[in-house]
């Protein structure tokens, strides 16, 4: 004669869903899973969150993953490399500046141009006051400041330019901070 056993709760068997799920109830307690399956048989609720549980490990187990390729090793290891072609083009973006710049030394080639420089500078300045003050005409420009300008002009540009390539090139040197 067999004795009856109380029916398990809903709360119970769904603490139970897991392990019956996975088969771990039914390997280490036969006769608690046999419940479960009896409670389950019954119960609408617990049968579809049984449904629900199941449905998952299921899943997860029919996934497989793909082989991978004969040249998985050689294909990261050549993703990984560094690119000695981006950090010679990277030294290459300065030609145009050193460029500029031995034009601008040239031009000022020693303190005599450092010093006529600065004597055109001081002479523009007094022209253009007594040309505010109404006492004297606008004075004149010389074709090298134009020259000298748009030159400054131009490094500038580029400067700017090869800047934002050069951060493009490597966007990991420069760290991005989130604040919570």
């Amino acid at each position: 004669m067999t004795v009856p056993t109380n029916p398990l709760a809903c709360a119970r068997v769904r603490v139970l869903l897991e392990s019956y799920v996975d088969m771990d109830l039914a390997r280490d307690d036969a006769q608690l899973a046999q419940e479960v399956r009896e409670h389950l048989a019954g119960c609408a609720d617990c049968r579809r969150q049984h449904h629900q549980a199941a449905s998952v490990p299921f899943r997860l187990k029919a996934l497989t993953s793909p082989p991978p390729s004969e040249s998985l090793t050689a294909d990261v290891m050549k993703a990984i490399a560094p690119s000695r072609t981006r950090d010679r083009r990277a030294w290459t973006l300065l030609a145009p500046e050193a460029i500029l710049a031995t034009f601008i030394l040239w031009y000022l080639s020693g303190l005599d141009g450092l010093g006529s420089i600065a004597s055109g500078i001081a002479g523009d300045l007094q022209g253009l006051a007594g040309w505010g003050s109404g006492s004297g005409p606008l004075p004149s420009v010389p074709p090298v400041d134009v020259l000298l300008l748009l030159a400054l002009i131009a490094l500038t540009a580029i400067a700017a330019y090869h800047l934002s390539i050069l951060i493009q090139l490597t966007p990991q040197a420069m760290p991005t901070r989130r604040r919570a």
